[in-house]
């Protein structure tokens, strides 16, 4: 598994659209292990989605919605990335947000809505993407776009 270091994600940061002087970003580790494409979207959406079943954590409910799937997903992810010993680096690059959305996922109105990041790819195609954790616990595609406004309106990342 590649790595990287938390000011190579800053920098990655600078340059995705996001408005870091806003945003509160929160980077807890010195190094994480880059997970690759088909993990992030295939491998782990499968096996949290059939763990939120287990659990019975799988539907959006008034004390269970955006915010607990999408801490969910990176407790999971960063639970897998200890489990299997991919790397030695302290953290795994995938991590919460927070944003204005144009709709959130699961009412379709507008407003405060809590998701997931992930880095992939390595040297100059390193890049981040959008998780909806909603998705993935329903067996959706997960990856999602974010709009200019929508990036520019994130007001808190976890790394």
């Amino acid at each position: 598994m590649e790595e990287m270091t938390a000011t190579q994600f800053f920098n990655l940061l600078l340059h995705s659209g996001v408005d870091v002087g806003k945003a509160s970003v929160q980077i807890s580790d010195g190094t994480y292990g880059i997970p690759t494409q088909e993990y992030v979207l295939n491998t782990f959406p499968e096996f949290y989605k059939n763990k939120l079943a287990e659990m019975g954590l799988g539907n959006w409910e008034t004390s269970w919605d955006c915010d607990e799937f999408a801490w969910q997903f990176y407790t999971m992810a960063r639970w897998a990335h200890y489990a299997t010993k991919k790397s030695m680096s302290e953290g795994l690059a995938v991590g919460v947000c927070y944003f204005r959305s144009g709709a959130r996922a699961e009412d379709g109105t507008g407003g405060g809505h809590a998701i997931n990041f992930a880095v992939i790819g390595a040297g100059v195609d390193r890049h981040i993407i959008f998780i909806e954790p909603q998705y993935a616990a329903k067996g959706k595609p997960c990856v999602i776009e974010l709009s200019y406004h929508e990036k520019k309106s994130i007001w808190f990342m976890n790394l």
